[in-house]
């Protein structure tokens, strides 16, 4: 066992970092908490009280089983909150303060100004998504950081943030634990969260109305503005430049805007390049399909939820057969929760696997129909126009790019996707996939304008996206 206490904490550290990740270990155990030593009793300082119950909730049977490694003896773990020995305290945790604000980059701290604002506690929802409830895997614990390092230091650790996926991978889920935690970490910060949708017809009503100030002033006075489903404002053009504009006024004030979407933002058509390039600047981070181990710990939460306990093979068959989204998965859980009691059977493998069978056929092939969907939406043309004559070159693309992903995801035939295609000569089938596939071969880009002007990507990238948004099934069209 290493001989002074410092070394002895140093090694605890270090296990618990094996034990959580090191993803997880900065973020929560980074520069602002500090463990100390006395005696058999480990202390563990934190800055807040959200952070100190995150800790005591989520890892402190880590933090004991690491110091019991290390000391020998069952240890005594107190988390308390404080301030690390040596730093100064910051203004967010300053009750009465009215000095400077922190400036952290040339950007004001959320935290600080809201203290020297002296601001009441804003009445506020309690939206279902905690991070406490989120199930971590390698799809998703780039986005779970950036969440929990929102929560810890608003516009601090990150300036803006979009998070960006297929549908039901848990992008809501963290937008509104991001939320949640505001409320805990910060009681006087401000933030609003609502749908893309909720965000135009709200904008609608107040130009109809005449209320457009205020609802200006709503919106552009928020600490933390919180938007879900952006990609809704493509193809509206006067939601998206009122959007730039609050954009720029919370931008400009120093504030912050945490965003959510089915695809990166230059991969949403028809919006507008101003708010493309606003979008891209911000920290965009993709979230990922599940992997096996991922969807086994959720089945097995979403379980204990429901007061059941699954066996091994279920749990396992179950994980491994219903692989889309976490949505499915749950869907499939509920199904098999409702067959069991019906039939007054056990929990058992057979009644799995007819409760999972629609969600697997539905796997094995993806719908032709919801590939035109999908690039149709992505190149901002309709299904008609492939289905025509059209020669416009995003019309053009995107009938070449549908029946390349036809034909690699089906079992249809040339003549068949042709047919399919607006009753098109099978010869025009196969010329589209040989000219993708030279494309690919090439590492060449594909390149279409659009309203909001040209755009110019890589062709193996753009079959990623669209293959990703394609197998997420037909929600994310």
């Amino acid at each position: 066992m290493p001989g002074t206490a410092a070394e002895i904490v140093c090694t605890i550290r270090e296990k618990v970092a094996d034990r959580i990740g090191l993803n997880r270990f900065r973020t929560w155990f980074g520069d602002t908490t500090e463990l100390r030593l006395n005696g058999q009793r480990l202390d563990v300082t934190v800055p807040n009280t959200f952070v100190g119950n995150w800790i005591s909730a989520n890892y402190l049977k880590h933090l004991i089983a690491a110091a019991r490694d290390v000391l020998g003896t069952e240890p005594e773990v107190s988390v308390c909150v404080g301030q690390p020995a040596g730093s100064a305290p910051q203004a967010a945790d300053r009750p009465d303060t009215h000095g400077e604000a922190l400036l952290t980059a040339g950007r004001p701290s959320l935290t600080s100004a809201a203290m020297t604002e002296n601001r009441r506690r804003p009445n506020r929802p309690t939206l279902r998504g905690e991070l406490g409830s989120f199930v971590v895997g390698p799809g998703n614990e780039l986005a779970y950081s950036v969440a929990c390092g929102v929560v810890r230091h608003p516009g601090d650790a990150y300036k803006h943030v979009v998070l960006h996926g297929g549908c039901g991978l848990g992008k809501t889920h963290l937008l509104q634990g991001i939320c949640n935690g505001l409320t805990s970490a910060h009681p006087t910060l401000h933030w609003s969260y609502l749908s893309g949708e909720e965000f135009t017809n709200e904008f609608i009503y107040a130009v109809k109305d005449g209320r457009i100030d205020l609802f200006r002033a709503r919106f552009r006075k928020v600490d933390v503005l919180v938007i879900d489903d952006i990609h809704f404002l493509a193809n509206k053009k006067a939601t998206q430049e009122e959007f730039l504009h609050t954009f720029d006024a919370i931008d400009a004030s120093g504030k912050m805007v945490v965003l959510s979407s089915d695809r990166h933002p230059r991969s949403i058509a028809n919006l507008s390049e101003p708010l493309v390039n606003r979008l891209v600047a911000a920290m965009v981070v993709r979230i990922d399909p599940p992997d096996f181990a991922t969807r086994r710990e959720i089945l097995r939460r979403r379980a204990a939820t429901l007061a059941c306990e699954l066996p091994n093979d279920v749990l396992d068959y179950v994980a491994g057969h219903v692989t889309r989204n976490v949505r499915e998965l749950e869907g499939a859980l509920y199904k098999l929760v409702a067959l069991a009691s019906l039939t007054k059977q056990p929990l058992r493998l057979d009644l799995a696997r007819q409760a999972v069978e629609e969600y697997v056929t539905a796997q094995r092939t993806p719908d032709p129909a919801n590939i035109e969907r999908v690039v149709a939406a992505h190149f901002g043309v309709t299904r008609d126009a492939l289905h025509s004559r059209s020669r416009d070159r995003a019309v053009t693309w995107a009938r070449g790019v549908a029946m390349f992903l036809i034909r690699k995801h089906t079992r249809l035939s040339f003549p068949e996707i042709g047919r399919l295609m607006g009753r098109k000569q099978h010869s025009t089938a196969l010329m589209a996939v040989r000219r993708i596939q030279t494309l690919i071969d090439q590492d060449g880009a594909v390149a279409w304008r659009t309203p909001a002007g040209m755009r110019d990507v890589p062709v193996r990238r753009l079959l990623e996206e669209l293959e990703r948004r394609v197998l997420s099934g037909p929600d994310a069209a």
